[in-house]
């Protein structure tokens, strides 16, 4: 079980004083190869080792202003080139996984067309791909909500995107809270990626923690173990002020549901 917050001091020895040993971070804030140093990326790896927490993977890995899909060609150039560079500051810090959500980034603009603005996006997975292979950084396509973007809403948009990239580098990732909304069966998508899924966000549909909300846990991991998945699953839920016992309690629901 991992959480997804930024890897500063404070949140690092909260983790650790809690028993939490992964992170997932902010990518647009600690690994941005347009912004972020290799000494800052050092800074980040002596924090995370000092206090036990290994960085597992990064979210929010597209700053908001990116558009993938744009009529600008500097725009869609832009995003190429920071997508490969992720890539390799992901593998300065041992990252292994980063998540391809970013709803904003991806989302398809009112004047391009979705059959263009859909082959725009693969050109940027293709090009994660290739980084992908040679920093050996996997790429999880997220499903969001479409009030999040209007690209990939579903596990199965998500699954024939992954299939037109073909590769072992880009796979689909599963959110709970996101898939209870867009998906008719969660199980049932879940059992259908059984194979190409590599990463799990964890949130009630409320958005809250694992037990703030309705979504029966229990059954959820029942699946979960059906289908043989064993990877990372980052709890990305509102905290509220007392991150701590937030935490604790969240745990304790995972671990009575497993």
């Amino acid at each position: 079980i991992a959480v997804c917050t930024q890897a500063t001091e404070e949140s690092l020895k909260m983790l650790s004083e809690i028993g939490i040993k992964s992170i997932e971070i902010p990518g647009h804030l600690q690994i941005n190869p347009f912004k972020v140093s290799k000494g800052d990326l050092k800074r980040v790896t002596e924090l995370s080792n000092a206090y036990g927490v290994s960085i597992v993977a990064s979210n929010s890995i597209y700053p908001p202003d990116f558009s993938h899909a744009s009529n600008s060609e500097p725009l869609r150039r832009k995003s190429i080139e920071y997508t490969y560079k992720l890539a390799e500051a992901a593998s300065e810090i041992s990252c292994p996984i980063l998540v391809w959500g970013s709803g904003k980034a991806r989302s398809i603009p009112f004047e391009v067309s979705l059959e263009e603005g859909r082959e725009r996006n693969l050109k940027v997975l293709k090009e994660a791909a290739k980084a992908g292979e040679e920093f050996n950084v996997k790429f999880a396509v997220e499903p969001l909500p479409k009030n999040e973007t209007n690209f990939v809403n579903t596990m199965d948009e998500a699954l024939k995107l992954v299939e037109d990239v073909n590769s072992d580098f880009v796979r689909v990732m599963a959110d709970v809270r996101h898939m209870v909304r867009e998906e008719p069966d969660l199980m049932e998508s879940l059992r259908i990626a059984r194979e190409k899924i590599i990463h799990v966000h964890l949130a009630d549909n409320n958005s809250g923690v694992p037990g703030r909300g309705i979504i029966d846990f229990r059954r959820l991991f029942r699946c979960f173990r059906e289908i043989g998945y064993g990877g990372v699953m980052s709890i990305e839920a509102r905290l509220g002020e007392n991150q701590k016992e937030e935490l604790k309690f969240a745990l304790g629901v995972v671990a009575q549901s497993f």
